[in-house]
């Protein structure tokens, strides 16, 4: 009976939101795949592929930053996470009025309306969560990938007690098939020290495969009920990316196309040695490579990303899935009239 019931939830939310967007305004929050300020992809970051694409339709605020995790409380890092620093970043930078409506401030020091019913929250976090120095080799005593999936809620629940509705949360990328944590993969500046690497690719194919899947289950069942009136896009990078990695052709210039090596990569020259030699490829080359360097998407990765989101704002694409309601009496009466 509750299989039935919960897939009954996932069509009913589906249904529902099929008509969603288009939105005109992104709000985003995240690591350095998202980061507009200290760019890792040697070239744009999706967010404003997303805004040129769009022709300025889509206005853009950023407030995701590198090396940001979901929270510090659980796996601890000194930059800035989404609930201890994006998180109130964002409320410095709104104004929310008596009737309900938020402004945003925008660099030239004017507040835009961001209308509830056309702004998207999106999220794409979990690198570094689950990455080095954090729940593949140094997780804190009693911290999970429970605790950190889980957080991305806390994220929704600080948005929505604001007004926020529409919500995008974008998945972990295979980062078992990232030059840094591949089986193949070398000791890099990220982490230049010691490792199993086959031990590592294999702990975080499992951490990231985990991590998404609580995130689906909690986005079409749980998450609707939780919130009633929003709507949630389960945005699949971890299916794209993967779909880049075993198709480039489909995405990448070329052949050739370069899925392992990235476009700047550094190895150590010998074991023990204190830096590492880079070898950096000519922008002439740079669309054939799906990584910019060991742990990071390339700019050309990016624009497909963009694309992929705008699509996703627009409720159309191949890797975005929809769910949300009215809200929980709406819900179980859609449940009780499909019912055997």
């Amino acid at each position: 009976m509750i299989p039935a019931i919960l897939a009954t939830f996932s069509l009913c939310f589906a249904t529902s939101c099929s008509a969603v967007g288009p939105f005109k305004h992104l709000v985003a929050f995240g690591d350095s795949y998202t980061d507009n300020v200290q760019v890792s992809n040697g070239g744009i970051p999706w967010p404003d592929y997303v805004n040129i694409y769009s022709e300025g339709a889509v206005s853009i605020h950023d407030f995701a930053r590198a090396g940001g995790v979901c929270s510090n409380l659980l796996t601890p890092r000194v930059w800035p996470s989404v609930l201890e620093s994006q998180i109130p970043r964002y409320d410095l930078d709104t104004l929310i009025k008596e009737d309900g409506s938020t402004y945003i401030l925008i660099p030239n020091g004017t507040y835009l309306p961001l209308p509830s019913q056309d702004t998207l929250y999106s999220i794409w976090i979990g690198t570094n969560d689950v990455g080095a120095d954090a729940l593949l080799n140094k997780p804190r005593e009693g911290i999970s990938i429970v605790n950190t999936t889980a957080c991305v809620f806390d994220w929704v629940k600080a948005l929505y007690d604001k007004g926020a509705r529409n919500f995008l949360i974008q998945n972990m990328i295979p980062l078992q098939l990232t030059p840094m944590y591949s089986a193949t993969g070398y000791t890099t500046k990220y982490w230049p020290l010691p490792h199993n690497q086959t031990e590592w690719s294999i702990l975080m194919s499992e951490l990231v495969q985990s991590g998404n899947e609580l995130w689906a289950v909690k986005t079409k069942y749980i998450a609707p009920l939780q919130f009633p009136g929003a709507v949630f896009g389960l945005f699949d990078s971890y299916g794209l990316f993967k779909d880049m990695y075993y198709n480039p052709a489909s995405y990448l210039a070329g052949p050739p196309y370069f899925i392992d090596d990235p476009i700047v990569q550094c190895k150590y020259p010998y074991e023990g040695s204190t830096w590492p030699v880079c070898v950096v490829q000519p922008d002439g080359v740079r669309n054939s490579y799906l990584w910019w360097d060991e742990v990071h998407p390339s700019d050309k990765a990016s624009q497909i990303v963009a694309r992929h989101v705008l699509s996703a704002m627009n409720g159309q694409g191949p890797f975005v899935s929809w769910y949300g309601h009215g809200g929980p009496a709406d819900l179980v009466m859609n449940i009780g009239n499909r019912m055997p």
